[in-house]
């Protein structure tokens, strides 16, 4: 006999406490952006553009730390004055993503932006994107996971690198 799913009016038996939504009202990175119908995993992921008025308390928090494994980088890094960002390669070991550090690229070839605490790539006071400690990251939109903090470590350097913490802004269209 084949399985088939249970339709949403017999998922709970008469009289019994109804389970929470399979998705959520949500918006695409603003308030007022197109609306849509979201899982709260979804909602919650690193990366995510779905907006809800309180994400933080939706989620448990703020977004957590994530681990970005740098297989590829320039050869010169930390110019304040360049822009940098990540290509995501697919891989992961479970405990974080791989990633190539490209630097003035093409934004075609960017999955993803290294951007200072306040949001933006190059920093008015000429500090670099890269710290020795977690930032706080603010992104362009307030409500989304768009933009999440993220440590850097480079398994290719044997561990002559320090891990350098960053924040991430995901690039996920117009």
């Amino acid at each position: 006999m084949p399985l088939t799913a249970a339709s949403p009016s017999s998922a709970a038996p008469s009289g019994s406490v109804e389970a929470a939504p399979s998705c959520l009202p949500v918006t695409y990175k603003l308030p007022d952006g197109p609306a849509g119908c979201e899982p709260k995993a979804e909602i919650c992921a690193a990366g995510a553009p779905w907006h809800v008025d309180d994400i933080e308390g939706l989620c448990g928090g703020p977004a957590p730390l994530q681990a970005i494994h740098v297989i590829s980088q320039p050869a010169t890094g930390g110019d304040p004055g360049a822009t940098y960002c990540l290509a995501w390669t697919g891989s992961s070991n479970g405990a974080g993503k791989d990633a190539t550090l490209l630097m003035n690229a093409a934004g075609y070839q960017c999955g993803a932006y290294l951007v200072g605490p306040d949001g933006q790539m190059i920093q008015a006071d000429g500090a670099s994107v890269f710290s020795d400690s977690p930032q706080p990251c603010e992104g362009s939109y307030p409500g989304t996971r768009t933009t999440y903090p993220g440590v850097l470590d480079f398994p290719n350097e044997g561990g002559a690198q320090p891990p350098t913490y960053v924040c991430v802004a995901e690039n996920s269209g117009a």
